[in-house]
């Protein structure tokens, strides 16, 4: 996929990180510190410019290595920094990935990640031909599971160690969408 795509769903635009998303990226990530740090440990109170400029980096080369695909979600309404979905952790020879959303607090339970996973997984089965999807969530994290099950992905297991928090190896859930899940 090229990265100066743009797609477009019924409340949002998604498309790559820019360099003018600095500002915007930073405030959604440090205000929303409360709700988002418990599950992802890059979240933290006092994320900066810095920090932003790295992870716009970061997502830029994973598109242009094709490694990983990040999307900002933009309000269409207002164009207001909503969050991200992304898809990561890309294996060519199982020819599947990882699916991850957040939301900054503001936007939380408006059903806006949901419409970007939605959006992110009819990209990778459709545009990269992906044939397997895997969303990895913290037990506790009820949000994220009700996405998942709103998404329609099957729950799978109770992984040991299947994701990193803070260099601690932590249990997760594991949820998987095929392309007959999203694509029919």
């Amino acid at each position: 996929m090229q990265s100066n795509l743009e797609f477009q769903t019924d409340r949002l635009l998604l498309r790559a990180l820019k360099r003018v998303d600095i500002t915007p990226l930073r405030d959604a990530i440090s205000e929303s510190a409360d709700t988002i740090s418990p599950w992802l440990d890059w979240c933290h109170e006092d994320f900066d410019d810095m920090d932003a400029d790295a992870w716009i980096n970061r997502s830029r080369q994973g598109w242009l290595t094709g490694s990983s695909y990040e999307l900002a979600a933009f309000e269409l309404d207002s164009g207001e920094f909503v969050g991200c979905v992304y898809i990561s952790s890309i294996d060519s020879v199982a020819n599947m990935a990882n699916l991850g959303y957040w939301t900054a607090t503001k936007f939380q339970g408006r059903g806006y990640a949901l419409e970007a996973a939605e959006m992110a997984a009819t990209l990778a089965f459709s545009h990269l031909l992906l044939t397997r999807l895997e969303l990895v969530m913290d037990p506790a994290n009820t949000a994220s599971i009700r996405i998942a099950e709103k998404l329609r992905a099957t729950f799978e297991c109770r992984a040991r160690n299947r994701y990193m928090y803070d260099g601690e190896a932590k249990e997760g859930l594991v949820y998987s969408l095929i392309p007959e899940d999203i694509l029919c």
